[in-house]
């Protein structure tokens, strides 16, 4: 099976539960938004969530099609994570931007407003890219 083929299950999808793990092994999921790109996803967050905490420490992660609040729509497959340079992730923010339009546009406002009251310096932004990972042939 093709990373392609892993991931027509996405296609029509606003969401995707994302599953990272902390140190001790535990699973984190999460819903986010994503775009398609080829043979991988991509997904924009916060630089200092605890999703890349757990991706620094662990590129390991598995996704699934999802409601908003995470429920899986679909099968889990396993992926690798790779957390962008800046470039390629303004390149990530403006497919995301392309997907979502208006609405994402907001999040980011509601985001950096949200930074503003806290006073606390954030990183900002970070993409993310999901590649699945075809499981072994046995």
């Amino acid at each position: 099976m093709t990373q392609a083929d892993l991931l027509t299950q996405f296609e029509g999808q606003r969401f995707l539960a994302l599953e990272t793990f902390r140190k001790s092994g535990v699973a984190v999921r999460t819903p986010v938004g994503f775009v398609r790109d080829g043979d991988s996803l991509l997904i924009r967050t916060e630089a200092d969530s605890g999703k890349v905490k757990r991706i620094r420490n662990n590129d390991r992660v598995r996704i699934a099609p999802s409601t908003g609040r995470g429920d899986p729509l679909g099968d889990w497959i396993d992926a690798k994570a790779t957390i962008l340079d800046p470039a390629a992730g303004e390149a990530a923010r403006q497919k995301i931007v392309a997907k979502y339009g208006l609405i994402w546009r907001l999040i980011e406002w509601q985001v950096a407003i949200r930074n503003r009251l806290s006073r606390r310096k954030r990183a900002g932004w970070v993409s993310i890219r999901l590649t699945p990972v075809a499981p072994a042939q046995g």
